[in-house]
């Protein structure tokens, strides 16, 4: 599981591989694949956020 600008830096790659798709299916399939990346990069930046807030323990 990579990080959120691993996941950004994915899709970034997948949309450039769609624009240049033979055809519009496998432009559609990247796509998507680009949309889910994006997604993970967004569940990434949540949990990452959450670690911020997050209060220390004590014992």
């Amino acid at each position: 599981m990579g990080n959120r600008n691993d996941h950004l830096s994915e899709a970034k790659h997948l949309e450039r591989q769609a624009e240049i798709a033979d055809n519009g299916h496998a432009r559609a399939a990247l796509l998507r694949m680009a949309q889910a990346s994006r997604g993970a990069a967004a569940l990434m930046g949540l949990f990452e956020a959450y670690g911020d807030e997050r209060p220390a323990l004590s014992l």
